[in-house]
């Protein structure tokens, strides 16, 4: 209906002025002024029932934050005590002496908020004397005993922290325990009487409104004929107004005539309709404020590179930006849907994600998990996500936002690092590779002016040498003055390792690869990223393994055992052999293409016997390390000595001379080191058949002949492979070519140890 013009209101007013509605003779004048005493006494006394339901559900409301109080203070100082407990049992003194002054303030603030409820208490009741002396005992205790505890968290004494903590300290928990009984017993009395009170007040305000009403009805029943045309049309107005309330239609104005109640209603209606207008356009201007800016704050979010979305409360999602969903190649909607995190995450992570999930949701507090995420691609990557929600007035969840970090780089750093840290041990564990290149001879100079030449560069380098001529000495020399020697240098002996697993050894393996592959695994080549890589005994490597190496020297990437996903690695290839590789590659035994490769800048080692000017050297250098290792004093060397070591074939070449002068250092009882002439005819017919066959190259000798004169060594040696007397030094070859032939061959070496 429609608002009233001024001409219909003038006329409303002249057919029914103010006065004229009550205006129907001096008989309904008692009854008139009869209605309104009964309708004030009546809503006097129900004012009165009202205001005293007010002052007892107030009440009702105070008791609730008392006891919430009391609650806090006494969640506060169980806090308190447990956090302490805590860290004396872990002895951890940083953490106790920085987070008991924080936890001492929290309790006080609690305290103090619960004496300040507790002071507006009324004087009838016993909350106050319940709740005001504990507390006033915990504050006035809980100072010194903190101070204690500080002191002896200083000087170390955690045994009498946790004796006082729960001696001192456990009691004032308790007190707060019993006195949280107390309070919560004195507050259900006085809800108890306050739900009674507030059942009579409403009881006397049925019988009230009913005596009152009654009156009034029967006065108004006789009134009604009378007055029913003088307020029926304001009524019809009041109505109409309201309906346009209804209808949002803010603009209706209700027009009656006169200062009565329908007249004040009237008023009521149009303030309230000009109130609800105010109202509703400040509300329309807010949300348009608000739309506008979570607009902005969405488009902000999608130019972030980096995964961030929304949850609901419940942990649905709600919105993810478009690099989220570029990631996994799906829709909003098919983002969102239940259960969708569960497909995605990586299976071994999942149970741990879920749990971190559900804990950081009941908790409501910030938190952060990691996991491996499933890509579009269908490849797995480690991110890390930290979630926040967003609260509002009252302190409830409205959303949790997320912001996702790929951090799958930095786990690779974290696993290459173990695995260089692992190469480094091994390094450190293996004996005698660190001497020093000594020698002057021409052989040896053009050697190092090689090394000299081709070290600045990344060029890949190939040394060949007899067995003990040091070629792993100078694949360090290499690595140490290259761009590269702040990096890891990785050495792989090729022969040592079964044909296999050589494979997994170089390029690592995914978890489930092969039998046994409980884990992922970097390789060797990933270890030595940024760094070099030497490839001793290269002749051995298997054929497939041949292939996989030839595709890192051209492509510089590789897959690991069990992935397809080519990994690219920026490493300098060093290898070495002492076998003839083109009589290798002419017999097919070693590919044609990968020797080309290998072979860019190839470095000869001269043997022992092609360089006796460095053999005098060489034994000084070899006579003062063994002395001072035995704690002896050698002044000189007998000149037949020398001549013995000079003229001396030295198939074994450095480390066959290392061992003949070690077992002479030992054996030596004065300042003068000799040996006899029959040791080296003995070495010479020991070691002559398997030397030729090194020199020879051993893919040419047949295996039962290798096994012969190892087996014959290792029984004569008693099983043992290294020092003087070892089999290695029998045989005149170094210990690592030694054991990488046994491993070959499925030599049972333990079989040959004494007792």
């Amino acid at each position: 209906m429609k608002a009233l013009s001024p001409s219909s209101a003038e006329a409303t007013r002249g057919r029914t002025p103010y006065l004229s509605r009550f205006n129907i003779g001096p008989r309904l004048t008692a009854c008139f002024l009869l209605i309104i005493t009964f309708m004030l006494v009546g809503n006097g006394l129900l004012i009165w029932q009202l205001n005293h339901l007010r002052i007892q559900a107030n009440r009702l409301a105070v008791v609730d934050q008392e006891l919430i109080a009391v609650l806090r203070f006494q969640t506060s100082l169980h806090n308190f005590y447990n956090r302490l407990n805590d860290l004396a049992q872990s002895e951890n003194k940083a953490e106790l002496l920085s987070e008991a002054e924080t936890l001492r303030k929290s309790l006080d603030n609690d305290a103090k908020h619960a004496q300040d409820l507790f002071s507006h208490v009324p004087p009838d009741t016993k909350l106050g004397a319940l709740v005001s002396p504990t507390i006033e005992s915990v504050q006035s205790a809980l100072p010194f005993q903190l101070e204690a505890i500080r002191a002896l968290a200083e000087s170390g004494n955690w045994v009498a922290i946790r004796q006082r903590l729960l001696r001192q300290v456990r009691p004032l928990e308790i007190l707060s325990s019993e006195l949280v009984k107390s309070v919560d017993e004195e507050i259900a009395n006085e809800r108890a009487a306050a739900t009674s009170n507030i059942q009579r007040a409403q009881n006397r305000m049925f019988l009230i409104f009913l005596l009152t009403g009654s009156a009034t009805l029967l006065v108004a029943g006789v009134l009604g004929i009378g007055i029913t045309r003088s307020v029926t049309g304001p009524l019809n107005s009041l109505m109409a107004g309201s309906q346009a309330l209804a209808r949002g239609d803010f603009q209706h104005r209700v027009v009656v005539s006169g200062n009565d109640e329908l007249a004040q209603l009237g008023a009521v209606s149009n303030e309230t309709a000009r109130t609800l207008e105010s109202l509703y356009e400040n509300l329309r201007s807010r949300e348009e404020r608000l739309h506008e800016s979570e607009k902005e704050l969405r488009k902000l979010i999608e130019l972030v590179p980096a995964h961030v979305f929304v949850l609901r409360p419940d942990g649905t999602g709600l919105y993810a930006n478009p690099v989220v969903l570029d990631y996994y190649g799906k829709t909003l909607e098919e983002w969102g849907v239940e259960g969708f995190r569960k497909k995605v995450v990586h299976s071994e992570d999942l149970e741990r994600y879920l749990g971190d999930f559900e804990t950081g949701f009941k908790s409501g507090q910030p938190f952060e998990t990691e996991a491996r995420i499933l890509g579009k691609d269908g490849r797995y990557r480690w991110f890390l996500s930290r979630f926040n929600p967003m609260r509002d007035e009252r302190g409830q969840i409205l959303r949790w936002y997320v912001a996702r970090t790929d951090i799958e780089e930095g786990k690779q750093e974290v696993e290459r690092a173990i695995n260089e840290n692992l190469a480094l041990r091994e390094e450190v564990n293996r004996t005698s590779m660190f001497e020093e290149i000594l020698g002057s001879s021409d052989n040896l100079m053009a050697v190092l002016s090689k090394v000299s030449r081709v070290a600045p560069s990344d060029s890949t380098v190939l040394i060949l040498g007899e067995t003990g001529t040091g070629k792993e000495l100078i694949a360090r020399a290499i690595h140490k003055q290259s761009r590269r020697s702040s990096h890891a240098f990785i050495r792989v002996n090729c022969a040592a390792i079964p044909s296999s697993l050589i494979s997994s050894e170089l390029f690592g393996h995914e978890k489930g690869a092969f039998t046994g592959a409980l884990q992922r695994r970097l390789g060797r080549f990933e270890a030595a990223n940024g760094g070099t890589i030497f490839l001793d005994e290269i002749g051995e490597l298997p054929a497939e393994t041949q292939v996989a190496l030839l595709r890192v020297l051209q492509e510089r990437e590789f897959e690991r055992v069990g992935s397809n996903r080519p990994i690219s690695v920026d490493v300098r290839i060093l290898a070495a052999t002492n076998r003839n590789l083109k009589s290798a590659v002419a017999s097919g035994a070693f590919r044609e293409d990968l020797f080309y490769r290998l072979n860019v800048f190839p470095i000869h080692l001269p043997a022992l016997r092609d360089r006796p000017d460095d053999i005098p050297l060489l034994v000084e250098y070899f006579v003062e390390r063994y002395a001072k290792k035995s704690s002896k004093k050698i002044r000189s060397i007998k000149r037949n000595t020398l001549e013995l070591f000079q003229t001396y074939h030295w198939p074994g070449n450095i480390r066959e001379l290392q061992n003949v002068v070690e077992r002479a250092v030992l054996l030596s009882d004065g300042d003068t080191l000799s040996i006899d002439a029959a040791w080296m005819k003995q070495e010479t017919r020991a070691t002559v058949s398997l030397a030729k066959v090194n020199l020879t190259g051993i893919d040419q000798v047949k295996s039962s002949r290798e096994r012969e004169l190892i087996e014959s060594a290792l029984a004569e040696c008693g099983g043992r492979i290294s020092g003087p007397n070892g089999a290695a030094a029998k045989l005149g070859i170094p210990r690592q070519t030694l054991d990488s032939m046994i491993a070959r061959l499925g030599i049972k070496k333990y079989k040959y140890m004494s007792g």
